[in-house]
């Protein structure tokens, strides 16, 4: 029987671990007072009272918070014709062979008429109208940011968190595509000051002009730069040419304005090869959300392992350094695509790229693994996050005691290259704290998800993972060995 065996981290004192969890601790992440005092400034410029845009943005918070992910037009049509035959069933009965004599096909266009309006209803009621978010005017742009500046900046801000792993890594160029409210823009500079450039991109010319106008420094430039950083770029679309990359890519919540699973795949694909080191990807907590992500993720590193062996061996050619063992291993088609990618690296001459489809990818964070997801698309892997929400009414959020709220969603970072060996990041997904004892469902790197038990005998061990959440790294190392018994927890 597989079991689990933990150790302590080796590389970390415990004293050292249980300072860092008083950090994880605070999931809290409050809008900077600058960027709070810019979208005040955005907002008073609007023909509209401040009240009545806050209205507009509390429907907003409320219509965004039960939109769903689109749906694929397969899914659509199959919910359709299933809709479209119950309704037909019931009312097939209703019509009596003296109307059929009588009147002929107009009572049966009259129903097809009835049951088209029923379907439309019945879809729309179920959630499934979905339109991309239309962002047209000032005021709507206000809305928006009224709405999701205060939950965007925490949900980038948590992402932004999983970096404290790589504490000497300091991007120099950012890109927020799908940038909106400007809250990429107030997480980056609060994660990495020294920043050099931040390109925002959105298609909404109204979004982008109101978050300029948020950006904007409250006293007049004096260097001929009249926004908040030195080096911030807009624009309504990418720069065509790939070659101009990016450190750190986000998209935050801009799968979900894409209705075609093709397009969606054509953007990311356009960002990854933007990307000189990572993506990030959010979406919303819903299952189809976090689907559309698995998607992204497997589709890129599904692409960073299939290799071109045209252009491999073409190369190779060129270079006199094509060798029969390379042959042999493209020609095998026993192999799966991923076999031959392994071995191929090891194949070929040192300090040779192995070209493919894509640049290879790993993901940094939330999975420990590039494995097939253990919760599948019916399930979602989020992650909760608390904000202060900023109202232009002057009101006090109801929803939580102390004022403040949460918000629910899931994300994706992926790193190009392939995954370093004995990277310890199992991630707990559910930690249940007990009396005297503490069991947690942990995502693992090679046995999917599995139930871990720690008691108060676990001393040093048993704190730190009690003082862990859902959704934090597991800090006791796993390995897996062979015993009988189920679990084996070494001091």
């Amino acid at each position: 029987m597989n079991r689990f065996r933990l150790f302590q981290l080796p590389a970390v004192a415990l004293s050292e671990v249980l300072k860092m969890l008083y950090l994880y601790e605070i999931r809290e992440f409050n809008l900077p007072q600058q960027a709070i005092d810019g979208l005040r400034n955005a907002v008073v410029t609007c023909e509209r009272p401040a009240k009545q845009i806050q209205h507009e943005a509390d429907q907003l918070a409320s219509k965004l918070e039960q939109r769903r992910f689109p749906e694929s037009p397969e899914k659509l049509k199959q919910v359709r014709d299933e809709v479209k035959r119950k309704l037909k069933s019931g009312k097939r009965d209703e019509i009596s062979d003296f109307d059929k004599e009588a009147f002929g096909g107009k009572v049966q266009e009259a129903q097809q008429y009835e049951i088209r309006n029923e379907v439309d209803r019945i879809m729309k009621k179920a959630n499934f109208n979905w339109k991309p978010l239309e962002i047209t005017s000032k005021e709507a742009a206000a809305a928006y940011s009224l709405a999701r500046l205060a939950p965007n900046y925490a949900e980038i801000s948590r992402c932004l968190e999983e970096f404290n792993r790589i504490p000497d890594f300091q991007p120099e160029t950012v890109l927020d595509y799908g940038s909106g409210s400007g809250a990429g823009f107030w997480a980056v500079t609060s994660r990495w000051p020294d920043v050099k450039e931040i390109t925002m991109v959105d298609l909404s010319d109204a979004a982008m002009k109101f978050s300029m106008d948020s950006l904007r420094k409250e006293q007049e430039a004096v260097n001929g730069r009249p926004f908040v950083h030195d080096n911030i770029n807009f624009r309504r679309h990418l720069i065509p040419s790939p070659n101009t990359t990016y450190d750190v890519v986000i998209a935050h919540r801009i799968l979900c304005e894409i209705g075609s699973s093709d397009t969606r795949l054509q953007l990311i694909e356009s960002l990854w090869k933007r990307a000189n080191r990572y993506l990030i990807l959010i979406e919303s907590s819903q299952s189809g959300a976090f689907g559309g992500i698995l998607e992204a993720r497997d589709y890129l590193l599904t692409q960073g392992t299939l290799v071109d062996y045209k252009r491999l061996i073409k190369d190779l050619e060129e270079k006199v350094m094509l060798s029969p063992k390379v042959i042999r291993i493209v020609e095998d088609y026993d192999l799966s695509d991923y076999e031959k990618f392994v071995m191929l690296k090891e194949a070929i001459p040192p300090g040779e790229e192995l070209p493919t489809m894509l640049p290879t990818a790993t993901v940094m964070a939330p999975c420990p693994h590039d494995l097939g997801c253990p919760l599948g698309v019916h399930s979602a892997c989020t992650f909760n996050t608390r904000f202060q929400p900023i109202r232009a009414d002057g009101r006090r959020s109801e929803k939580e005691s102390d004022g403040t709220e949460v918000s629910k969603f899931t994300f994706m970072i992926l790193e190009k290259g392939t995954r370093k060996i004995n990277e310890h990041t199992e991630r707990i997904m559910k930690n249940r704290k007990l009396g005297g004892h503490v069991t947690c469902d942990v995502c693992t790197a090679f046995r999917g998800i599995q139930r871990v038990t720690l008691s108060k005998k676990h001393d040093e061990m048993y704190s730190a993972v009690r003082t862990r959440r859902d959704g934090d790294i597991f800090p006791v190392n796993l390995e897996t060995v062979t015993s009988s018994c189920i679990f084996d927890v070494d001091n």
